[in-house]
């Protein structure tokens, strides 16, 4: 592979392109007519002790910046930099949504299919079968129980037969949440949310959960004074020409209940359930910034945090980075027994995965940039200590890879012969 494969303005590709991607991807040149034969994956055994209880928290527009510590003095994410200082946590400031709304979020975690211009709760085949990349019936495979828990009501984006149909075994949406319940439109608040959790899980049932919150999100109703929030500590760590706005103050602490709820919970489960393992992931920024102009790396980057039993914070590559289509594989390497086969298109945080796309943005550890311009400009992170130069044209091949085999997946399976794409269509 000397030169880009892909055009800029689409997913213009042959069954060829499709193989040579999908080699480079995995390493593997099997000149097969089957997609699987790339796509699948062999787990290295397990680095964590099986938990009985998994829970993959999507935490709505809860962006990376405020964990940044030249933020530290907003004190809006207290929280969850409690849970990233404790010695069994894992955090990976390199990580990006699969897109800029919940829907891709939901769509890229629950699929393993990175954004590609498809509207994959509108398909047809989302709703045939799950997606040989979708999690929820790999866990199936470990023996776990699989629930969606979301708090705002069922249809959604169509999440219930959605999500249903990727083979989760249940789904809680909003009516499921206690009665007592406030909220706005989007749904419940966050601690109503945590508590149906709480109240759902069977102690003696292997059970993963991905749980979808909503708070954090306009209009921004939460009554805030009544939880606690100290609006004033915020005041004195804004900049001089941001003290004043008030709509800023509240979006603020909207992030602060989230993250104080979501710590709060992550605690709940330790105590109770200490044989568990928890997950988290922004499902997308970009609502709102201190600064104005923000880059990219601000702009779009989520955490991805893990904490539980026998995790330790050197448990991910040190120059870990990656995107949500990650979440999967990344799971499923920390827990799958020796030699356990997997199909994904996304990599492994704790095996090699070192660098992350979606439709807008690329990020590695030290560098980031935007993903159609070519050849790609990456910018430090650290202006004042970048790291080694990276692999420009690796990262193209990477951005056009998975996007392709995502776009690729939902059309023609697993699909590599032109005969048979013929009768397809």
């Amino acid at each position: 592979m000397n030169g880009r494969l892909l055009s800029s303005e689409g997913l213009d590709f042959t069954p060829q392109q499709i193989r040579e991607l999908a080699a480079h991807l995995t390493g593997k040149n099997p000149d097969s007519n089957n997609l699987a034969d790339y796509l699948a994956r062999t787990a290295q055994g397990p680095v964590l002790e099986k938990p009985k209880h998994v829970f993959l928290i999507v935490s709505e527009s809860y962006a990376n910046w405020p964990l940044l510590d030249k933020y530290k003095n907003l004190h809006i994410a207290d929280g969850m930099r409690s849970i990233i200082g404790e010695k069994d946590t894992a955090y990976c400031p390199a990580f990006l949504p699969n897109g800029g709304s919940t829907v891709s979020a939901v769509t890229g975690i629950v699929t393993g299919l990175a954004d590609a211009n498809l509207y994959l709760t509108t398909m047809p085949e989302s709703f045939a079968a799950p997606y040989p990349t979708a999690i929820a019936p790999q866990m199936k495979q470990l023996g776990y129980d699989t629930t969606m828990w979301y708090a705002g009501p069922a249809t959604w984006e169509r999440i219930e037969p959605f999500v249903l149909a990727q083979g989760f075994d249940h789904f809680h949406g909003k009516g499921s949440m206690p009665s007592e319940s406030t909220g706005s439109v989007w749904g419940v608040d966050d601690e109503y949310l945590y508590q149906a959790v709480l109240e759902g899980i069977e102690p003696d049932k292997d059970s993963f959960h991905v749980i979808l919150n909503v708070s954090n999100h306009s209009p921004f109703n939460v009554d805030l004074e009544s939880k606690g929030f100290e609006a004033q500590k915020v005041i004195d760590g804004l900049p001089d020409e941001a003290k004043d706005d008030a709509e800023l103050l509240n979006q603020l602490g909207h992030f602060w209940y989230a993250d104080r709820e979501m710590a709060k919970f992550i605690k709940t489960i330790k105590e109770k359930y200490p044989d568990s393992l928890v997950l988290v992931v922004g499902d997308h920024a970009e609502r709102y910034n201190i600064d104005k102009t923000p880059s990219i790396y601000e702009r779009y980057g989520v955490p991805f945090i893990i904490t539980g039993r026998g995790v330790t914070p050197d448990l991910l590559i040190p120059k870990a980075a990656g995107s949500q289509i990650d979440i999967g594989p990344t799971l499923l390497e920390m827990i799958a027994p020796e030699g356990y086969q997997y199909i994904s298109i996304g990599s492994s945080l704790t095996r090699q995965n070192n660098m992350g796309v979606n439709y807008a943005v690329w990020f590695t550890r030290d560098y980031f940039g935007e993903a159609d311009i070519y050849p790609l400009q990456p910018i430090a992170v650290d202006p004042n200590n970048p790291g080694p130069p990276i692999d420009v044209l690796e990262m193209q091949i990477y951005c056009d890879t998975i996007r392709s085999i995502s776009w690729w997946l939902p059309k023609y399976g697993f699909i590599l012969d032109e005969g048979l794409m013929e009768e397809k269509k």
